[in-house]
């Protein structure tokens, strides 16, 4: 575990497991891309085989090691570390096969999510749904979670645009390459891995849309209300 060093406007949340080849890619891509003071914090798990490429991979950017957990966990995770030290604006969830494009897009999402609460990119995938996003860091402590706890990895997304609303940047590419993307990334133990979560997930979410959907809609009421300005 490396040091946090001064806070920054975005703290971009990035668990991966088996991929240093992809924490490379984004790494770099974020160093090509970025234009705000925007950083990067991965999360990896002790027991994967290529913990130490890994960390090599992710060239002197914020790591944190620990045992396994899947997206949504690790996600929560890093949050808390960044609610708890006070030292984030905002807090961005991206996948570890995605890939920013567009030039200041953390600057453009940081405005959006400024005015909104939370704003998503097109990710070359799909629009309904923010399976990038960036969160003002007042919506995450209020809630007390970033991603869904009762989900490991799908449908946090979904939570995501039914609870926030996010606003939706479509002339900001940050590339999704999921193997279901022409020209994605190959199918991998850690893919085959999450699809087993599908269904249990898929049942947690409809239990929150039934049971806490309006309850943490009126947080995020009274956080937006208090400060986003009109």
């Amino acid at each position: 575990m490396n040091d946090y060093g001064p806070g920054a406007d975005l703290w971009v949340l990035v668990p991966s497991r088996g991929r240093p080849a992809n924490v490379e890619r984004l790494v770099r891509a974020c160093a090509l891309t970025c234009a705000g003071d925007t950083r990067l914090h991965f999360a990896f798990d002790a027991d994967d085989e290529h913990l130490a490429a890994n960390i090599a991979a992710a060239a002197g950017h914020r790591y944190t090691t620990g045992p396994r957990q899947g997206l949504a966990a690790w996600t929560n995770d890093l949050a808390a570390r960044h609610i708890r030290r006070v030292d984030a604006v905002a807090l961005a969830s991206l996948g570890d096969d995605m890939v920013p494009k567009t030039h200041g897009w953390d600057i453009r999402l940081l405005e959006a999510a400024r005015a909104r609460g939370a704003s998503y990119p097109q990710d070359g995938r799909r629009a309904d749904i923010p399976e990038a996003i960036v969160i003002m860091a007042q919506i995450v402590a209020a809630l007390g979670w970033m991603a869904h706890p009762s989900m490991k990895h799908f449908f946090i997304d979904n939570v995501w645009a039914d609870l926030l609303k996010p606003a939706y940047l479509p002339d900001v590419l940050i590339s999704h390459l999921h193997p279901q993307v022409r020209g994605g990334d190959p199918t991998d133990r850690t893919y085959l891995d999450a699809a087993g979560c599908y269904d249990a997930d898929l049942a947690a979410y409809q239990r929150w849309r039934l049971t806490g959907m309006r309850s943490d809609a009126e947080t995020v009421r009274q956080v937006i209300a208090c400060t986003v300005p009109v």
